[in-house]
């Protein structure tokens, strides 16, 4: 029996949706216990018609894979075939056209790592063809192949897993960076970085260009993601901006809406008026 689940849900439910009526089939399956530790999900997407959306900063790196159509990123360049995103501070935007279908593997944030050679701090903020990073194109031009001749999503993804555990370079994350994050996750971001210095016992500067090195970004900017996500969450529950900005560990509304305007490119109450809309 065919295994493929489709679900008809928003692609991301975090993100602000710009078209108006929602067509995407997703398909969302965990990775198997040897990648567990490095990816969170893999997703199968399919957008029958076009379809433009925006995704809110994200502290998950993320690898796609299109097997059918294209991307335009953020309104002005094509998604290679195969592409690696790293963490992103700012609102990004997807143009996908008709009949466009990818994989996608969600990494954890310590996950990607596993697979980069580079310092991760080098993708972040961008777009970047695989190719380029892994090598040996012909292998992924193989993969293309496979995953568009694929029977079905759950085909893909093993064949997907397939080409990451053949590359996979470490046996685990970086554990002093994994606990930093899994402390900033637990507190919302809201905690301060001197006192997660103290709990992962490095010094400042030893922390941050090691969180660099594996996550992309500094523990600080890293926080300033969570905590804008952990507000998102908040306003999604039915929360109103003055309690979001107290919970979320904003020193107070003004903050909390500069910092959000600074990610997002609008306010909380515009933003969150078209996504609720939608």
């Amino acid at each position: 029996m065919d295994r493929d689940r489709f679900i008809a849900k928003r692609y991301d439910k975090l993100g602000q949706h710009l078209n108006g009526r929602n067509t995407v089939q997703v398909f969302e399956q965990a990775p198997s216990p040897v990648l567990r530790p490095f990816i969170k999900r893999f997703l199968v997407v399919e957008f029958p018609a076009l379809h433009r959306d925006a995704h809110l900063p994200d502290t998950n790196p993320v690898a796609a894979f299109s097997f059918r159509g294209e991307c335009r990123l953020d309104g002005n360049q094509w998604a290679p075939p195969t592409a690696f995103t790293g963490l992103r501070e700012t609102l990004r935007t997807h143009e996908h056209c008709h009949s466009h279908a990818v994989l996608l593997a969600t990494f954890t944030p310590v996950g990607a790592a596993a697979f980069l050679q580079p310092p991760l701090e080098e993708f972040s903020g961008t777009t970047t063809d695989l190719a380029g990073i892994l090598g040996r194109p012909e292998e992924l031009d193989q993969l293309h192949e496979q995953l568009a001749e694929a029977q079905n999503h759950g085909r893909r993804v093993k064949l997907l897993e397939d080409f990451l555990i053949a590359r996979v370079r470490v046996s685990a994350p970086d554990p002093l960076v994994a606990a930093a994050v899994a402390w900033l996750d637990q507190g919302a971001g809201a905690r301060r970085i001197g006192d997660l210095t103290q709990y992962i016992g490095l010094s400042q500067s030893a922390l941050e260009r090691r969180f660099r090195r594996i996550i992309g970004i500094s523990p600080k900017k890293f926080a300033s993601m969570v905590r804008l996500r952990h507000a998102v969450r908040l306003r999604a529950a039915g929360a109103d901006l003055t309690a979001i900005a107290h919970a979320a560990g904003y020193f107070d509304q003004s903050h909390f809406i500069k910092d959000f305007r600074r990610a997002i490119g609008s306010t909380p109450d515009a933003f969150f008026r078209q996504t609720l809309v939608n």
